[in-house]
């Protein structure tokens, strides 16, 4: 679990340090001591390991890896800050998508129905029982 976290941070990091889009975002000087890229990376981290709510992340967070994260904000400020990389997600995602995809052949499936189902047949009405 602990090579896991690495690695998906160093893998952050490199997107944070390729994309220019990543690199551009924050527009003030606000220096916080918990970054993006770690905030980032716990958010992903908390998906891998199937935690798909800010508050199971960060109660995970801070109740077992608060010696790794020092600098963990407060619940509130964690929320706003993740509400605030929306568009951090889109390209990490892209990006993703891309490294997954690199080296495959496109493929196209198709989905073929070999067994058409029957949705609604009503019997007729003068063969159900206690129909005039």
């Amino acid at each position: 679990m602990e090579n896991q976290l690495i690695q998906l941070y160093l893998l952050v990091c490199q997107f944070y340090d390729n994309q220019s889009s990543l690199k551009s975002q924050r527009l003030s000087n606000f220096k916080p001591r918990f970054t993006d890229q770690e905030l980032v990376t716990v958010y992903l981290f908390g998906h891998l390991n199937r935690l798909f709510q800010k508050k199971a992340i960060y109660r995970f967070l801070r109740n077992y890896r608060a010696d790794w994260f020092p600098a963990l904000p407060s619940y509130q400020a964690f929320c706003n800050r993740l509400n605030n990389l929306e568009s951090s997600f889109q390209v990490i995602s892209q990006e993703l998508l891309k490294s997954l995809t690199a080296g495959r052949a496109s493929e196209v499936d198709h989905l073929v129905d070999s067994f058409p189902v029957m949705l609604a047949k009503g019997a007729p009405r003068a063969s159900r029982p206690g129909c005039p």
